[in-house]
């Protein structure tokens, strides 16, 4: 099996190092930094635009116009002007920005006077490799914002969605824009998580035909890639549990959304019900490779001890007749020697 690639300890910190001494809200400018992608997609239940060449004071003026729900998609990390004309058109904390820049990973909602923001972190299988990367959702009256820095567009699968007039993304506020964005997310870590159980199980039943040294290292990877899950999943978990129970304490999430939140929150206690019983399959891992290793060990001692036990009786009479002892049994015979062997 290929060797997967994980998101490394030094990568997750870097961003703090950077910003190590530095006021709260601080935006860098990062080196080679290339702009994120923008899409604005406009819509309501008798029309909908999308627009692929946008910028953030079309979209301003879209929401000052009231034209329905917009949605302004940032695809990649916005680079620090993107973020200063973000936060000067919708006014837009700059711990919030700080956050979209840095890239944490962590999971969390943060409930503001005039929106809210919620990060969490889409994961996602590219072969043998488990990409992780944050999602930020910014949800204000009759806007959402959304960044996304994954290979793969996951936002794309709603503008099927949206084009039909019949679908509820039509029919619905951007609060319900939200647990779309958010249902994505959750839905995508399914497929991982199958990957990473695919993975496991293939694993244990070369176990159980064959050991070597090389599934040692597998084993480790897989313990590695369990960390790795439960850091992206248990966040997440309870920033749906948090969300959920901030319904109706925040005007821009009405009671409608419960219904919907409480889904969600569903599929991700399955996730984590998965998650729990392939950390039993892993810690087991390292017992069938020692156990596997000592039968090996076993049967090549029973062998060596079957050698032993012809050789000991054949060494003792050569011992005796070795000694040239005068008086031993055939000795000066003449077929002595020949008896004897």
């Amino acid at each position: 099996m290929a060797r997967r690639r994980r998101v490394s300890r030094e990568t997750k910190v870097t961003g703090q190092v950077q910003r190590s001494g530095l006021p709260p809200g601080t935006l860098l400018d990062k080196p080679g930094a290339v702009p994120a992608e923008l899409r604005l997609v406009v819509y309501s239940p008798q029309n909908y635009s999308v627009d692929k060449e946008a910028n953030i004071a079309s979209a301003a003026a879209s929401s000052e116009a009231h034209r329905g729900v917009i949605w302004l998609h940032f695809h990649g990390t916005p680079d620090r002007a993107q973020l200063e004309e973000l936060g000067t058109r919708f006014q837009i904390h700059p711990l919030t920005l700080e956050d979209i820049q840095s890239a944490q990973q962590h999971a969390k909602l943060e409930p503001f006077e005039n929106y809210v923001h919620l990060q969490c972190q889409q994961i996602s299988r590219h072969g043998h490799e488990f990409q992780v990367t944050p999602f930020h959702i910014i949800l204000r009256e009759g806007l959402v914002i959304s960044v996304s820095a994954a290979r793969q567009g996951l936002t794309t699968v709603l503008l099927d969605r949206i084009q039909n007039d019949q679908s509820r993304l039509r029919r619905s506020g951007a609060e319900y824009l939200v647990y779309a964005l958010l249902d994505l997310v959750v839905d995508q870590a399914f497929p991982a998580l199958q990957g990473f159980t695919d993975e496991v199980e293939r694993l244990e039943e070369e176990l159980l035909q064959r050991t070597h040294k090389a599934q040692l290292a597998e084993i480790q990877q897989s313990k590695r890639d369990l960390i790795l899950f439960n850091h992206v999943l248990w966040p997440m978990q309870e920033m749906v549990s948090r969300l959920n129970h901030s319904i109706g304490e925040h005007r821009l999430l009405p009671d409608g959304l419960r219904p919907y939140l409480n889904d969600l929150y569903d599929h991700t206690i399955q996730l984590m019900s998965l998650l729990n019983s392939e950390r039993d399959v892993v810690s087991g891992l390292m017992d069938i490779y020692l156990s596997m290793v000592n039968n090996r060990l076993s049967d090549i001692m029973r062998v060596l001890t079957i050698i032993s036990t012809i050789f000991i009786p054949l060494t003792f009479i050569t011992g005796i007749y070795g000694m040239n002892i005068d008086g031993i049994p055939l000795l000066h015979y003449r077929y002595g020697y020949d008896i004897v062997v």
